[in-house]
C-alpha cells in the first residue's frame, strides 16, 4: 500500500482547542478543495510529496515519536488526509495498538470516507468552508461529516475580509443541527498574498451571533504562524 506524503515531523498544535499540544505531524499530499487562504498550497497536488510504502510512513512516524519523547498523539493532516482513507486506516490501527492517539485534521467534506474510520479516530479538528473563501457551498457535506463523527470533535472557521454574516449564520446553522455544545473556534486566517485577516472588532461581532446558538465559541488564531514554526 502507497501514501502520498508531504512530510512527518514533531511539534506543537498550532490551532484550535488543542493549541500548544505536542504531537507527530503526518502531512498527506492532495486536496479536494482550494482555499484562497491555504498555506500549504504546495501540497495541495494529489502527486505532491513524496510516495511511500505503507511500512515506510509508519517506521518514520515511529522514529519520531522515539526523538520526541512523551508524545502520545499523532495528527493526520494535509491537503485533505481522508483522501488517503485506506492508508489512514493502517496507521490508525497500528499506532492505537501502541496507545497512541490520534486526531484528524480535515476540511470535513468527505464524510463517505470518513465513515470508515470514524470510530477509531480520537479527536476531529474539523474545518466548515465557507464559500467566499472556497468558491462553492460545503454545509450539507459538512452537516453529514459531523453526523458521522463518534468522538470528540470540534469546528474550526477560518475569516477572512471577505467573509460574510450571511454565509457564518449559515456554518452555525449546521454545528447547531447536530450540538449546539460541539466546541466553535472562529480563526482570523493568516495573511496569504492577497487574503487578509478580518478585524478583531469583526470577529468579535461574529462570535456574539454564532453565541446566541451555541455555547462553547472562542477565537483562536494560528498560534504556530506567530511562532514561526511548523
Amino acid at each position: 500500500m502507497i501514501g502520498r506524503v508531504a512530510e512527518i515531523f514533531s511539534s506543537i498544535q498550532g490551532e484550535g482547542i488543542y493549541v500548544g499540544t505536542p504531537m507527530v505531524f503526518i502531512r498527506f499530499s492532495g486536496c479536494n478543495l482550494q482555499c484562497s487562504y491555504c498555506d500549504t498550497t504546495m501540497f495541495r497536488n494529489a502527486v505532491a510529496g513524496k510516495a511511500l510504502i505503507l511500512d515506510e510512513i509508519i517506521s518514520r512516524t515511529e522514529k519520531e515519536l522515539e526523538d520526541a519523547k512523551n508524545i502520545s498523539i499523532i495528527s493526520l493532516t494535509g491537503g485533505e488526509p481522508l483522501l488517503q482513507v485506506e492508508v489512514l486506516a493502517e496507521i490508525i490501527r497500528h499506532f492505537r495498538n501502541e496507545g497512541i492517539k490520534i486526531y484528524l485534521e480535515t476540511n470535513g467534506t468527505l464524510y463517505e470516507k470518513f465513515s470508515k474510520i470514524a470510530d477509531i479516530v480520537d479527536y476531529t479538528a474539523m474545518d466548515i468552508k465557507l464559500p467566499s473563501a472556497c468558491g462553492t457551498e460545503c454545509y450539507k457535506e459538512h452537516l453529514a461529516f459531523l453526523k458521522a463523527v463518534k468522538n470528540d470533535v470540534f469546528i474550526k472557521i477560518v475569516l477572512t475580509t471577505k467573509t460574510t454574516t450571511s454565509e457564518f449564520e449559515k456554518a452555525v446553522t449546521v454545528v447547531e443541527r447536530v450540538n449546539k455544545s460541539i466546541p466553535v473556534v472562529l480563526m482570523p486566517a493568516t495573511q496569504v498574498e492577497k487574503i487578509k485577516p478580518m478585524s478583531f472588532n469583526n470577529v468579535r461581532s461574529l462570535k456574539g451571533i454564532a453565541e446566541q446558538k451555541l455555547e462553547n465559541v472562542s477565537i483562536i488564531p494560528q498560534k504556530h504562524k506567530e511562532m514561526g514554526i511548523r
